[in-house]
């Protein structure tokens, strides 16, 4: 009799455990979704202790559980409540030790038309509350800065405007620049990293007595960056007074009621900033002549009053003694008036000499005898050196009036 035996190999598959199934699941979800934005309306809000926000997003037939950590999101002070409909921008994982399918909100913000006036308006709000726009806090400018750092685009017109005022109004200034873009997605970030930098520098390397925070105008959304709530607390802490000039005057971010100041425009920042160098020189020469007549007039006053005290006194002595006291008072006299009329003539000298100085700081006094400053374009240094230049880079001349671009041909090294 014939026998058949069937024997079967059963395929050899992989036993997973609880906890490894949820760690594969979660990174198929990561690393297959990735970030993505989410519309829905909030429900079951709840704030746990620990500041994180559990709540669910659905719609008219489904749900996902959302969690909003902490200090996540860059619009973290916006107010949540139930039935808000949302924009929210995160990512899908699963919380392994639950096997729980959530989204991780990294931004939020309300759906539809409005969404960044009513989150500004919100975040306005709460740091008002908090004391960030009190004046108390509000250091005051310096009347005479020495350096100046700018967080702003170094391509943008502001820099430029910036550059121009400080040029014709106080030129001695120092200024450095703190690159940073000043809109888009990656704006808030650098222009708070710029001003940390900022500060790092006037800590360790030069301290700069005033921060300028600007850019041109623009819309609600060009000017979201300034409108970020980590921008506002790192103005908030700078120790270096700051001043915000964003966009035109009908323009207000978070940024201007954060600041110490708030400038209209770019412009009108770099005229709060620094004095006009021509005021302050007919400011002190006034000052200046003006100590000089005081001082003739007291010593004449002075002497007066000695020759007729003398006069007075002279006439109650016998004659003989009269007239030895009166060679003696005749010699202390004259050598009184030799050394008052010495100082005068050392003050007079000195006032000559700081007025020369003032004339000297004049940066159009060389212009005036002809001689001319030579700038790389897009610099306010001038070139003392040709072994900075290379060939073919553009040169700007500045004359007494107007000036030259040129392109460098050749460099000859002295």
């Amino acid at each position: 009799m014939l026998t058949i035996h069937l024997l079967m190999t059963m395929p050899k598959q992989r036993i997973y455990s609880v906890s490894e199934l949820n760690k594969e699941a979660r990174r198929i979800l990561e690393s297959e979704i990735g970030s993505l934005w989410l519309k829905g309306e909030i429900s079951n809000l709840t704030l746990a202790p620990s500041g994180h926000t559990y709540f669910t997003i659905k719609d008219a037939t489904s749900e996902i559980a959302a969690v909003r950590f902490k200090g996540s999101s860059t619009l973290s002070s916006l107010r949540l409540d139930n039935g808000n409909q949302v924009l929210a921008y995160g990512r899908l994982t699963i919380y392994e030790p639950r096997g729980r399918y959530q989204f991780i909100v990294a931004l939020i913000q309300p759906a539809g038309l409005g969404a960044l006036q009513l989150a500004f308006q919100q975040l306005k709000e709460n740091l008002n509350k908090e004391g960030l726009f009190d004046k108390g806090h509000k250091k005051p400018l310096p009347h005479y800065p020495q350096r100046i750092g700018v967080v702003t685009s170094p391509s943008g017109a502001a820099i430029r405007d910036i550059l121009s005022i400080f040029s014709r109004r106080w030129p001695a200034i120092q200024v450095y620049i703190f690159p940073a873009l000043v809109q888009g997605e990656a704006a808030a970030y650098e222009l708070v990293s710029s001003v940390a930098l900022a500060e790092r520098f006037s800590h360790d390397k030069t301290p700069l007595d005033l921060l300028i925070i600007s850019r041109g105008g623009g819309s609600l959304e060009d000017l979201a960056a300034f409108n970020d709530e980590q921008l506002a607390r790192a103005i908030f802490a700078c120790s270096i007074p700051v001043v915000s000039a964003v966009g035109h005057e009908i323009d207000f971010t978070i940024a201007d009621f954060v600041a110490d100041l708030r400038a209209p425009t770019p412009s009108a920042a770099a005229e709060l900033a620094v004095p006009d160098h021509t005021e302050v020189t007919s400011t002190l020469t006034t000052l200046v002549d003006m100590l000089g007549k005081r001082m003739t007039s007291l010593i004449e006053q002075k002497e007066r009053g000695l020759q007729t005290e003398l006069k007075e006194y002279i006439f109650r002595l016998p004659s003989r003694q009269m007239e030895t006291l009166s060679q003696r008072l005749d010699i202390l006299l004259a050598t009184l008036l030799r050394l008052t009329k010495e100082s005068w003539k050392r003050q007079k000298q000195r006032q000559e000499g700081l007025t020369g100085l003032l004339r000297l700081s004049d940066p159009r006094l060389p212009l005036q005898r002809g001689y001319s400053l030579t700038f790389l374009a897009g610099s306010t240094t001038s070139l003392r050196d040709s072994a900075c230049l290379a060939q073919g880079q553009q040169i700007e001349t500045h004359l007494l009036k107007g000036k030259i671009l040129s392109q460098v041909e050749e460099v000859i090294d002295s």
